[in-house]
């Protein structure tokens, strides 16, 4: 399954299975939907999902359940909601210079989930990366496990999943899943 034809891949799979089992408002915020692959699926599950990025894919006319709106992951102003269950941020903070800013404003956007996933060092070579994250810090790598301190009070879980079966053995993603219903003393 790739997202260029409409289905959803193995990181979206991953995501959606970080998704809480437990009752909570089936309300859904994508910062950096792309092509909105998976916002499509989740709406076909019946969430009510706001898709926000910085461009509009033309995929996104008549969708039910779907609103896609223009936002600033830096200014919470610019979202169309501010208390989601479950917020999705899928290979965007690799981008950003400041992504710990971003990453605040991620964590005050949700009331149960935040589900993140960023590139394995160097896997899906971009060259407008400038974050790039390691099993353990080096010169070149941050350590994801900085995750665990940028999120806190909450509970953290920190995976390397595979994106797609062509990627497996060479190419990975970190899916981090932080959930706000765990406080850690």
């Amino acid at each position: 399954m790739s997202t260029r034809d409409g289905q959803i891949d193995m990181k979206d799979i991953a995501i959606i299975d970080a998704f809480p089992t437990y009752d909570y408002e089936k309300v859904v915020l994508e910062v950096g939907c792309g092509n909105g692959c998976i916002d499509f699926k989740l709406a076909s599950m019946g969430f009510l999902v706001y898709a926000t990025d910085i461009e509009k894919h033309d995929t996104w006319e008549g969708r039910k359940n779907l609103v896609f709106y223009r936002s600033d992951v830096f200014n919470l102003t610019s979202f169309p909601v501010k208390n989601a269950s479950v917020v999705i941020c899928s290979e965007v903070l690799e981008h950003l210079k400041n992504y710990k800013i971003a990453l605040s404003n991620l964590l005050h956007l949700t009331t149960v989930r935040l589900i993140i996933t960023v590139p394995y060092k160097y896997s899906f070579s971009d060259p407008s990366h400038c974050n790039h994250w390691s099993d353990k810090a080096t010169t070149e790598f941050r350590d994801i496990k900085e995750f665990v301190e940028l999120c806190k009070p909450y509970g953290i879980a920190i995976s390397k999943i595979i994106t797609k079966p062509k990627d497996a053995g060479k190419q990975y993603a970190y899916l981090i899943v932080v959930d706000k219903r765990q406080k850690l003393e």
